[in-house]
C-alpha cells in the first residue's frame, strides 16, 4: 500500500506543468553554470601558469638577494577546481600577493579584472540548489495536503482504511523523490561536463568531495520539502500555504544569511583598515625615531673617528638597522594578528547567527567541502605566511653563502634563484574538511528530522478533512 501511495504522489508531481517547467529550468541552469565556470577556470589556470613564469623572471632581474628580500616575489591565488560547482570566495578579484620579508603578505585586487562580476550573484550549482530548488520544494509541497483538503481528494482517500501515518509518509517520500530527480540529473550533467574537460584536474579527492557535497545538497532539499509539507498540513487553504512559504523562503534564503554579518559587526566590532594602518604607522614611527636619534648622534662623532672606528660604527648602525626592521616587523605582525583574531571572532559570530537558516548552513558546508569557502581563505593566507618564512630563510642562506650581499643598489655576482622555493598550496584532506563542517551537516539533519516530525505529528493529530 505504501508503494502505491508513493507512486501516486510521484506521478502526480511529475505530470504537473509547474514541476516540469521548474525542473527543466534547474537542469538547464546547472548545465550552463558548469559550462561557463569550466571555461572561466580554464582561463584562470592558464593565467596562473603564465603569471608564475613572469613573476619568476622578475625575481631573476633583481640582481641581488637584498633587493629580492625587500621587493619580494609575486604569487597568484591558485585556482580551485571546485569553483565549477561552488564559486564561493573565488568570485573575489583579489588574486595577487607580494611575499617579502618586510610585510605580512595578503592578496590584493586585480586591476585587470572585470568589476561587474561582483554586481550579480553567480548562478553556480550552489545557487541552483539554495535558491531555485529550495523554492521548487515549496512549490511542490505547498498544496500536498492543503490542496487536497480543498478539493476533497484527501477526504476520499481517508474514507478508505488507510492509516494516516502511511498517507503522510507517502506524501513526503513521493514529493521528495520527485524533487531530488532534477537535482540528480543536474548533478550527473555536471559530472559529465567535468570529466570531459581536460582543463579541470579533478582528482580522487575532488570526486569524493563531489559525492559528499551532493549528499549535503539532498539534505537541504529534504529540509525545505519538510518545511513546505509542515506548512501545508497546518494551513486551511493552499493560498495561505504558498504565501506563508514564500515569506519563509525570503527569510531563510535572503534575510537571515545577509543580515547575519551586519548584526555580527555590531555584536563583535572590528577596527577599520584605516585604523589598523594608522596604528601600524604610529608604532613604526616610534621605533624608527629611536634609530634616527642614534644615527644623528653618531654622525656628529664621525668627524673625530679614525677610519677603523668609522667602519665599526657603520657596522653597528647596520646591525641597528637590521634590529629596527625586525622590531618593525614584529610590531606589524602583532597589530595585524590582533586584527585578524577579532575578525575571526566576528566571522564566527556571523556564522552562528546565520546558521538559524538551513540555507546558510548548507552554503558553509559545501563551500568548505569544495575548498571555496571561508576556511579555504584562511588556509590560503596561512600558506602565504609559511612561504614568507620559507623564502626569508632561503634568502638568508644565500646571503651567507655569497658573503652577505651588497646594499640596495648593488648586485651580487653569484645571484641566482635556480633553487628558490616556489609557492605551493596543498589541499586539505576531504575527511578533515567534512569534520570541520560536521556542525553544519548535523544541523541540516536535525532541521530535516524536526520539520518532518512536525508535519507527521500534525497530520496525525489535526483534523485534516
Amino acid at each position: 500500500m505504501l508503494r502505491a501511495l508513493i507512486r501516486k504522489e510521484w506521478i502526480h508531481n511529475l505530470m504537473e506543468l509547474r514541476f516540469v517547467v521548474c525542473a527543466a529550468l534547474c537542469v538547464f541552469l546547472a548545465a550552463v553554470s558548469v559550462w561557463v565556470l569550466r571555461e572561466d577556470l580554464s582561463v584562470k589556470r592558464a593565467d596562473f601558469g603564465n603569471n608564475r613564469s613572469t613573476y619568476r623572471q622578475q625575481a631573476e632581474e633583481y640582481g641581488s638577494y637584498r633587493q629580492l628580500e625587500r621587493q619580494g616575489v609575486r604569487v597568484d591565488r591558485p585556482p580551485q577546481s571546485f569553483q565549477v560547482l561552488f564559486y564561493g570566495v573565488e568570485k573575489t578579484l583579489d588574486r595577487t600577493a607580494v611575499v617579502s620579508t618586510e610585510f605580512l603578505p595578503g592578496f590584493e585586487g586585480d586591476l585587470s579584472g572585470n568589476p561587474t562580476v561582483l554586481l550579480f550573484p553567480v548562478a553556480d550549482l550552489l545557487f541552483v540548489v539554495a535558491v531555485v530548488l529550495s523554492l521548487l520544494a515549496f512549490f511542490i509541497s505547498y498544496d500536498a495536503v492543503s490542496g487536497e483538503r480543498e478539493s476533497g481528494t484527501l477526504k476520499q482517500v481517508m474514507s478508505y482504511p488507510v492509516p494516516r501515518d502511511l498517507i503522510i509518509l507517502a506524501k513526503w517520500l513521493g514529493g521528495y523523490f520527485s524533487l531530488a530527480l532534477p537535482f540528480l540529473v543536474a548533478l550527473a550533467l555536471g559530472a559529465l561536463l567535468i570529466s570531459l574537460s581536460s582543463d579541470i584536474p579533478f582528482t580522487g579527492s575532488d570526486w569524493q568531495a563531489f559525492v559528499i557535497s551532493g549528499a549535503v545538497s539532498l539534505l537541504l532539499l529534504a529540509v525545505m520539502f519538510s518545511i513546505g509539507l509542515f506548512v501545508s498540513v497546518r494551513s486551511r487553504s493552499s493560498t495561505t500555504a504558498i504565501l506563508t512559504l514564500l515569506a519563509t523562503w525570503v527569510i531563510l534564503a535572503l534575510i537571515i544569511p545577509n543580515a547575519g554579518p551586519y548584526v555580527a559587526e555590531v555584536v563583535a566590532p572590528v577596527p577599520s583598515i584605516g585604523e589598523v594602518e594608522r596604528e601600524i604607522a604610529s608604532r613604526t614611527k616610534a621605533i624608527s625615531d629611536e634609530y634616527a636619534n642614534l644615527w644623528r648622534g653618531g654622525r656628529g662623532r664621525m668627524r673625530n673617528m679614525t677610519p677603523a672606528q668609522r667602519t665599526e660604527f657603520r657596522r653597528q648602525m647596520m646591525e641597528a638597522r637590521e634590529e629596527l626592521q625586525t622590531r618593525v616587523n614584529e610590531a606589524n605582525s602583532e597589530i595585524v594578528e590582533g586584527f585578524e583574531k577579532r575578525l575571526r571572532w566576528q566571522t564566527d559570530v556571523a556564522r552562528t547567527l546565520t546558521r538559524l537558516s538551513p540555507v546558510a548552513a548548507y552554503v558553509y558546508a559545501n563551500t568548505d567541502i569544495g575548498e571555496t569557502g571561508v576556511r579555504h581563505e584562511e588556509r590560503l593566507i596561512n600558506s602565504l605566511r609559511q612561504y614568507q618564512h620559507q623564502l626569508g630563510q632561503w634568502v638568508r642562506e644565500q646571503q651567507e653563502t655569497s658573503g652577505g650581499g651588497g646594499g640596495w643598489g648593488s648586485e651580487d655576482e653569484e645571484y641566482t634563484i635556480d633553487d628558490m622555493p616556489e609557492y605551493e598550496y596543498r589541499s586539505e584532506d576531504v575527511g578533515m574538511r567534512l569534520a570541520q563542517r560536521s556542525v553544519d551537516v548535523l544541523l541540516l539533519v536535525i532541521f530535516a528530522v524536526l520539520f518532518f516530525m512536525a508535519a507527521f505529528l500534525s497530520f496525525l493529530r489535526t483534523d485534516v478533512t
